[in-house]
């Protein structure tokens, strides 16, 4: 039995870790560049076009202001946009009520738990360590990465507990279904034994469903506050086309639908819980 579970916003609040954090890296950065904060994510956004991904470090890399520093300064401010956002991040980011106590039932239950999420493996790998959670997971599935700045430094901090881990293109990332499939293949577990959860239909649960596996909508992960939201829609310049193929509820109706994490412990019953009933 597996349980395939997104990261963002299904084990933790990523819109309202992540806004009020890029917002605390752009109000201690702009100053120094001695443009205006609007300026600043309007910079920001241009890169986000091309390199397809929110990773604060990465897109301040690719920015022409700080292209044009020094090496010495670019150092500095690197060291200053990640004490500002970790100071945030610290701060924000934080699991759903009950998601540890949930994957630590179901882990000890025997459930094999995959992450598999579009963010490059090293990060989503990170904010699992900083959760504590990833000595709950088997394995985990992520983005290779491969597009980043070619300075850019990956950290070494690699959880001692996530046993295997795949990386995928940007071509075969959600909603494309290779990463399920690659998984319950060398499991050699039914499709039907194997559980998605996430926050987006289309993305995490179109490809489960395409593939027979048992989807469950978090629908918990589509609340966040409205500030927090308009600043990512700065930052991604996304229009409501966008937004609706990610959060809209009606291309699949889900198998169930869930307003905390801990409704998994009704929905999956490992056969090692039977023999103690």
């Amino acid at each position: 039995m597996i349980l395939f579970t997104d990261l963002d916003n299904t084990l933790y609040n990523w819109v309202d870790y992540f806004a009020p954090s890029f917002r605390a890296m752009v109000h201690a950065l702009s100053p120094k560049f001695g443009i205006t904060e609007e300026e600043f994510i309007n910079e920001l956004r241009e890169v986000y076009k091309t390199k397809g991904t929110l990773e604060y470090l990465p897109i301040l890399q690719g920015i022409k202001f700080f292209q044009n520093l020094s090496i010495k300064k670019q150092d500095e401010y690197l060291q200053l946009a990640k004490v500002a956002f970790g100071r945030a991040r610290k701060k924000n980011l934080l699991a759903y009520d009950g998601v540890e106590q949930t994957l630590k039932k179901l882990s000890e239950s025997g459930v094999i738990i995959i992450a598999v999420t579009n963010a490059p493996r090293y990060d989503g790998e990170k904010r699992l360590i900083r959760l504590g959670l990833d000595k709950y997971f088997y394995g985990l599935a992520a983005w290779e990465g491969k597009e980043l700045p070619p300075n850019f430094k990956i950290s070494s901090s690699i959880s001692k507990h996530i046993q295997k881990r795949w990386e995928f293109s940007k071509e075969e990332l959600k909603p494309n279904p290779l990463a399920y499939l690659k998984v319950i293949s060398e499991f050699s577990v039914s499709h039907k034994s194997s559980y998605v959860i996430g926050d987006s239909i289309s993305k995490d649960l179109n490809p489960a469903k395409e593939i027979g596996a048992v989807t469950i909508w978090a629908k918990y992960g589509t609340y966040f506050e409205q500030k927090n939201f308009e600043t990512l829609l700065k930052i991604t310049h996304w229009d409501t086309k966008d937004v609706k193929s990610t959060y809209d509820e009606k291309p699949i109706e889900p198998d169930y639908i869930v307003d905390s994490f801990t409704e998994l412990n009704k929905i999956i019953n490992p056969p090692q819980l039977k023999l103690f009933n």
